[in-house]
């Protein structure tokens, strides 16, 4: 008799330990259920900056313990001020290519490998969730609140702002210190393409043929020179303009007639066609 209660009290002792082994274990180590969709996922730098008509992929989405794959969805678009968000959804023509490019193709044989496909201007990538913006869109400068779903297989959430984009129609990105000021750029109307670029110096503005600029802009700057006028150096410009290291320079006459230049650089971006005035102080 007192061996069987023997066994029986040792092993309620052991099945007792093993169970508070096991609670233990479960309640230092947390491990997310099969489907779960974390209550912290969101954007890293939820508020971004875009120059209207470039491309531009924007987005870093942190998973956090959510369960793979997420899939993702714009589910509403807001523009802070009431602007309509119609442009985010116009089509835009997209080459896409059937098959390798070895590179010695005429151009029926490339045209034979590609497909013209309308695509939105904004799309979200479904297994991403980065925003793609594409090169030719028409939006309008403003600030736009994206409301983004996230789905797994447990379900979904709706985030609302979930990304903030303020798009700007161009900027300037740097400058030379020998410049007296920044650079200005002003949209004065919807045509010719073309850029009037003002030289002033001494706060004096100058005619076009006391300023000049360098041919080289493979980087960007893609112009056709116009003339010289009274107000200015106007150039027909193939939109949009991306990034690049622009040089002009200044024709200098002293006031014993003595003539010399002077150049410095600036970098500037300008999305959406139309016309525009820059002007640079010296």
């Amino acid at each position: 008799m007192v061996m069987k209660r023997n066994r029986k009290i040792s092993l309620f002792l052991i099945t007792a330990l093993f169970a508070c082994g096991t609670l233990l274990m479960s309640a230092c180590t947390k491990i997310p259920q099969e489907g779960s969709l974390a209550p912290d996922i969101s954007y890293k730098n939820r508020k971004q900056y875009a120059i209207s008509g470039l491309q531009q992929n924007i987005g870093n989405f942190q998973v956090s313990t959510s369960t793979l794959p997420l899939n993702f969805e714009i589910v509403e678009v807001r523009e802070l001020n009431g602007l309509k968000t119609t442009a985010l959804n116009e089509n835009i023509p997209v080459v896409r290519y059937k098959e390798p490019i070895v590179g010695n193709e005429t151009p029926a044989e490339l045209l034979l490998k590609t497909d013209t496909v309308m695509t939105p201007a904004v799309s979200i990538n479904q297994h991403t969730g980065q925003l793609e913006i594409l090169e030719g869109n028409r939006i309008p400068a403003g600030e736009y609140h994206f409301d983004i779903r996230v789905a797994n297989q447990s379900g979904g959430r709706v985030l609302k702002d979930a990304l903030v984009i303020e798009f700007k129609e161009f900027e300037v990105k740097t400058w030379s210190a020998g410049m007296a000021k920044q650079p200005e750029i002003e949209r004065v109307g919807d045509t010719p393409n073309q850029i009037k670029f003002v030289g002033y110096l001494n706060g004096t503005p100058l005619g076009g043929d006391q300023i000049d600029f360098t041919k080289d802009r493979a980087m960007g700057f893609k112009g056709t020179f116009v003339n010289d006028a009274n107000d200015g150096e106007i150039w027909n410009v193939n939109f949009p303009v991306k990034e690049a290291d622009t040089y002009c320079t200044w024709k200098i006459t002293s006031s014993t007639g003595v003539v010399s230049y002077v150049s410095e650089n600036f970098n500037f971006v300008i999305g959406l066609p139309g016309s525009y005035v820059i002007r640079l102080y010296k």
